[in-house]
């Protein structure tokens, strides 16, 4: 009786030369940071994808104390939104909108950030 494997699997060494994504081998599992990459590639607008991006590089976008009391919520048409339920954090953005705008250009290595509000 001959095992059952679903078309989907494939010995790795066919494929180590070609362009194929995703691929799921036989001998190597996909790891879950791939399969999710490749959801956020298949499946989100470049606007969506950078907000994955700048949500991962959080701690060196927001200084301090901001980390942890500002989530970022959007990015639509260049202008990053970011959440907060303190005026005083509000304050301590709006100071920093100039940093905060750099430092999301230079890590996503184009002009994506071009104003910052805070809802």
């Amino acid at each position: 009786m001959t095992k059952y494997e679903p078309n989907f699997f494939v010995p790795c060494d066919k494929l180590r030369n070609t362009t194929l994504n995703p691929v799921l081998c036989k001998d190597e599992p996909l790891k879950a940071g791939d399969a999710v990459m490749n959801f956020i590639n298949d499946f989100l607008s470049q606007e969506q994808k950078d907000i994955v991006i700048l949500d991962q590089n959080k701690a060196e976008i927001l200084p301090g104390k901001l980390q942890e009391k500002v989530q970022i919520a959007a990015l639509s048409n260049g202008t990053l939104i970011l959440k907060t339920n303190s005026s005083v954090w509000r304050a301590e953005i709006s100071a920093k909108k100039t940093n905060i705008v750099a430092k999301c250009n230079d890590i996503l290595g184009k002009i994506a950030v071009k104003t910052v509000k805070v809802g």
